[in-house]
């Protein structure tokens, strides 16, 4: 406490003691402020105050701690599954074994990267096979036919550095059922059973296409007809930048048709599926998600957090939503995301019970949102968006945004007089209203403050890890947040707040102000800070304001309890009032906090070494934990001994330091098939070849490209590879002399995966076609010069181009409408192309238009042209074999064989 001895009050009935140099300091005070002080601590029925002691604190702390550990297995709780044994006692139920059978014959072929055969002609094959089975077995009372469409074109996608994409021959299966009298509406749903390279693609996203099959069968079999058409999108080239989808919605003579969709994704392996994304508009697709789904999990936080960019993702969602101007749902798995995009995204990492909880949800919608009154005539029902969120997966909550406005002000306005109550019955004596409301913003800077301080110190703690080379000891066992992040983020603020608190509101002639005094202001002044934050949300049209909004309110009845039930009793009630008041936020904060970190802790596996993942990390925890914390804080100025709070977070905080760098318990990675938490490698055998602008040989390597994904590659499996001594950090020299650093970069993500490895190997054993020809050069109006290419390469080509100083890229054929810039390169703009064709491969023939100053001389444009032999017998080269044969069980691999070819036009 401030100023008394570790205890802010006590025998409130017969005097009020403060902690001074000498007891003449409390003498020499104006009578009336003695006075107003004795009677500012005691209530007005005489009821004696018992203060809280340290251990009342501790214990809302650890019973805090139980619930979200509750809430955390919950999580995991899923529905009893039906199964082929018992199908005969649940008719015209979702069968969850039978979608896992599915799942299990499309992943027995293996990774079904786009352009091989296992995903051009066997994945193709099955599903047509098991489509047309279905059809054969439908009720007559449903039309069903069914279209494989091959498919060719181009777009620009604004997505990690941005890049334009062509592909060629993509394939896509649909089925299309709905009533015998056709029907000039359809619902969309949509899966796609390509893989990346190397993965077999169980949960992304062959485990949707296997739902899909049996929500197709069961919807087939039922005497109901339906209203409108569903049409079930298996399309064959998502992993390649969602390239199929855009094929379909933009040219498939069933895509005009479409008045909504679901899309069905994955970022993990099994858990629950989380509506992450609705809309633009249309409320009435979450409103038929609220009123259907036995288990529902939504948030528009998540929906917000995910379309800011923060997480590096996309679905074919922004294909639906940006191409075929359509509104609809889109969901993902997203627990156990170290398996994502793996070999280890196997049929056995998901359960058979998250296949039971995601059918059982998505036939009810799709009934729901194919036969309402809504999809005849979406413009009518176009307008407006929803706040909502589920609460514990219980029910889902949701209002408009001009409601959520209504409430926030509501919110904002009551908070705002109770505040001005507290202010106006102050019963110290020559403590007005304006004295109140002065210190109370003073109390809103010092929470500022406060948690830029907090942050500050959470800073330097993860940069202590760093140094101590104790990196990333959440990723296997995230408990590490709780001691490492979440302790301080819990000590700072109180330490802080009780050490400087007093001063920072009054100075030294404030001193001897009581400490139930302080509390108020402090508690009242936290609350006037989030009402501004709530005011700004409104302002904003932040839809994520809810959150704040119930926090304030759940504060601002603790408050109205206090001065009622409590009567301003200071002692002990009123912690356990206030933590009771502030339960239903708090475990709703906790929900969605867990759900953050089941999604954002495996990322940090994968999002690149250049990123401080440790310190990225530590503060997305610490800022997650301070909303809820800050509603707590001011009550540690009502304790007892409150230093014993603080020596014994202080104490957690040490030995986990200690345990930390002491023992092995703080191994960031896990082979362990309970708990895998594997560390990725990404290895591409690549030859490189680099050619002067007269057309001669400048230079030619052949190597290994180890492309780091988190910060500890790759010196964590140097014991392990002893090649990797040799190896060398891809140099600022080489990026700046060389487009793209010289290296055959898969997608443009050069600005978060910059940091990467090279080891010079012997030359590849398989030669990759990889060619660029320039056939001619045609001098049009306007110093406009058209350079025509044909590009030879294997199934997987990236093209990247720059323009020398004072040249401009006019046009080009790769695209329609303006060429999508990337970043800058040495202050010139670059240009990123993906292309792929998955069948029938012939040379990628286009044109570039440049505008050519008539003074300029020299080189005008460089390029870089990369081939990826992403499948077949020869992805593996004998180097890479060897070298990932020597990695240990706690790691991951992905690997190819690519060429890469520099030109100086």
């Amino acid at each position: 406490m401030i100023g008394a001895k570790n205890e802010p009050f006590s025998n409130f009935n017969t005097k009020l003691r403060f902690r001074t140099k000498s007891s003449k300091q409390y003498d020499i005070l104006p009578k009336h402020v003695k006075d107003s002080a004795f009677k500012f601590e005691n209530n007005s029925k005489g009821i004696r105050s018992t203060p809280a002691g340290p251990h009342h604190f501790l214990l809302c702390i650890i019973i805090s701690v139980a619930f979200y550990t509750v809430l955390a297995i919950l999580e995991k709780s899923l529905p009893e599954p039906v199964t082929l044994a018992n199908e005969h006692n649940h008719p015209d139920r979702f069968v969850a074994e039978r979608a896992r059978n599915h799942l299990v014959k499309l992943t027995s072929m293996g990774p079904r990267p786009v352009g091989s055969k296992e995903n051009e002609i066997l994945a193709v094959q099955l599903l047509l096979d098991e489509i047309k089975l279905i059809i054969e077995q439908a009720d007559p009372s449903h039309k069903v036919e069914w279209d494989l469409q091959r498919v060719s074109g181009a777009f620009s996608l604004q997505f990690l550095d941005g890049m334009t994409n062509v592909y060629r021959n993509v394939q896509n299966i649909i089925v299309k059922i709905g009533p015998i009298k056709t029907s000039r509406h359809s619902l969309l749903i949509n899966c796609h059973f390509d893989s990346v390279v190397d993965s077999p693609g169980a949960s992304d996203d062959g485990a949707s296409c296997a739902i899909m099959l049996e929500l197709l069968r069961v919807i087939s079999r039922l005497k109901i007809p339906l209203k409108n058409n569903i049409i079930f999108l298996f399309n064959g080239a998502e992993e390649n930048m969602m390239q199929a989808s855009h094929g379909f919605i933009t040219q498939h003579k069933w895509a005009s048709s479409i008045r909504a969709f679901i899309n069905m994704e994955a970022c993990g392996a099994g858990g629950k599926e989380i509506l992450f994304q609705v809309g633009p508009n249309h409320p009435w697709l979450l409103e038929a998600y609220s009123d259907t789904v036995p288990y529902p999990l939504a948030s528009s936080m998540a929906q917000e957090i995910f379309q800011s960019g923060i997480i590096p993702g996309d679905t074919d969602y922004r294909i639906f939503r940006d191409f075929g101007r359509v509104s609809g749902l889109d969901f993902a798995w997203s627990a156990n995301g170290y398996v994502y995009h793996t070999k280890l995204d196997t049929v056995d990492k998901i359960p058979l019970g998250t296949f039971q909880r995601t059918g059982d949800n998505m036939l009810p919608l799709i009934l729901k949102l194919v036969n309402s009154v809504q999809i005849s005539d979406v413009e009518k029902y176009s307008t407006g968006n929803l706040v909502f969120f589920d609460f514990l997966g219980i029910f889902i909550v949701h209002w408009s945004e001009v409601l959520s406005d209504i409430i926030n002000i509501s919110v904002i306005i009551i908070s705002l007089l109770v505040i001005l109550y507290n202010a106006s019955h102050t019963r110290v004596t020559g403590f007005s209203v304006k004295d109140y409301f002065k210190s109370c913003f003073k109390c809103s800077s010092l929470t500022v403050l406060i948690w830029l301080a907090t942050l500050f110190t959470i800073a330097i703690l993860s940069l202590t890890v760093v140094m101590l080379d104790r990196r990333l000891s959440w990723f296997a066992q995230p408990a590490w947040l709780l001691f490492l992040y979440i302790t301080p983020t819990i000590l700072v603020p109180m330490v802080l707040l009780v050490l400087f608190g007093r001063k920072f509101l009054w100075g030294k002639k404030g001193t001897h102000y009581p400490q139930s005094l302080m509390y108020c202001i402090s508690r009242d002044g936290n609350q006037l800070l989030y009402i501004m934050i709530l005011l700004l949300c409104v302002l904003l049209r932040i839809r994520s304001g809810f959150a704040v909004a119930l926090f304030v309110t759940c504060n601002t009845i603790s408050i109205l309890l206090h001065n009622t039930i409590l009567n301003n009793d200071y002692g002990y009630k009123v912690l356990w009032l206030h933590w009771g008041c502030m339960l239903v936020p708090f475990m709703l904060s906790a929900y969605m906090i867990q759900a953050a970190l089941l999604l954002v802790v495996p990322i940090m596996g994968r999002s690149g070494s250049g990123n401080h993942a440790e310190s990225v990390m530590s503060l997305i925890t610490s800022a997650m934990f301070t909303l809820v914390f800050s509603f707590y804080n001011p009550l540690i100025l009502l304790l007892q001994k409150v230093y014993t709070v603080f020596s014994s977070l202080a104490v957690v905080l040490l030995v986990s330091f200690l345990v930390l760098v002491f023992t092995p318990l703080g191994f960031p990675y896990s082979g362990d098939p309970n708990n895998l938490a594997p560390q990725r490698f990404m290895i591409a055998h690549v030859e490189r070849s680099f050619y002067g602008y007269n057309g001669s040989l400048r230079d030619h390597q052949n190597g290994l490209w180890i492309v780091n994904l988190d910060v500890n590659s790759p010196q964590s499996i140097v014991r392990h590879v002893p090649e990797l001594i040799n190896a060398r950090q891809i140099s600022q020299d080489e990026c700046n002399n060389e487009l793209y650093c010289g290296l055959p970069y898969f997608i443009p993500v050069i600005t978060f995966i910059w940091k990467t490895h090279w080891i010079d190997t012997k030359p590849l054993d398989v030669e990759i076609p990889l060619s660029l020809n320039l056939t001619y050069r045609d001098h049009r109006l306007h110093n406009v010069q058209r350079l025509s290419f044909s590009a030879i390469g294997p199934d997987h080509i990236t093209f990247m181009l720059s323009l020398y100083d004072g040249i401009k890229l006019k046009d080009w054929s790769l695209s329609d409408g303006e060429p999508l810039k990337g970043p800058l390169w040495n202050g010139r703009p670059t240009y990123f192309v993906y292309y792929s064709c998955a069948n029938d491969i012939i040379p990628w023939d286009f044109w570039i238009d440049i505008e050519v100053p008539k003074t300029h001389v020299g080189p005008q444009i460089e390029i870089g042209l990369s081939g990826h032999r992403m499948h077949g017998p020869n992805q593996y080269t004998p180097e890479l074999k060897k070298l990932f044969n020597q990695l240990p069980q706690w790691t991951t691999t992905t690997g190819w064989a690519s060429a890469y070819k520099s030109y100086t036009l």
